[in-house]
């Protein structure tokens, strides 16, 4: 599918992006700004959809309240269930965990990697490569501009990459949920 092909109805429906930063323009309610990730559904079903989604983010309680009156946190589970509501082909999140405390962290990878072993494809920019070690299936290391590894956690970030790239060296040990980098400064 060629993203550029597509009119902008299509490319709501087959793409949706979660922004680095937590702005948003107005200051609607929560569930409204979630429902606008469920648009082309109409009346209940989208007020459904976007309750959903809340509450998937654990953060249903926030339905009523305006988003520039929450905090930083709050305000990423809203955008997160905006994009959970549109249940778009592929997401896009750009540093979805930035800023957050490590619940938060937690909460939006497990969120997204869910999303991604239901069938939809996640891209998501992290600088913490604990963290995309443990939840990416699949790691691209960039550096200036180009590709300098591509494969699983374990390959891509392995003790040549993370020492010419990063500065690092790194240990893979075994953790309950898989293997966990553990990082340090050369």
């Amino acid at each position: 599918m060629d993203l550029e092909t597509l009119n902008p109805r299509e490319r709501a429906q087959a793409l949706a992006y979660l922004p680095q930063d937590g702005t948003v323009a107005w200051n609607l309610p929560a569930i409204e700004v979630v429902r606008l990730g469920a648009g082309f559904l109409s009346g209940e079903g989208a007020g459904a959809r976007a309750m959903s989604a809340l509450e998937e983010v654990e953060a249903g309680a926030l339905a009523d309240r305006g988003v520039a009156e929450l905090s930083g946190g709050e305000r990423a589970r809203v955008l997160l269930a905006r994009v959970l509501a549109s249940e778009a082909g592929l997401v896009l999140a750009d540093e979805p965990v930035a800023g957050l405390d490590p619940d938060g962290q937690l909460l939006v990878l497990e969120r997204l990697r869910a999303r991604a072993k239901s069938g939809q494809t996640v891209v998501a920019s992290l600088h913490d490569l604990s963290l995309a070690a443990r939840f990416a299936d699949r790691v691209i290391v960039l550096h200036q501009g180009t590709v300098r590894a591509d494969g699983p956690p374990e390959q891509a970030l392995d003790a040549d990459i993370l020492g010419q790239v990063f500065g690092l060296t790194g240990r893979w040990l075994a953790g309950d949920d898989g293997p966990v980098l553990t990082l340090k400064r050369l």
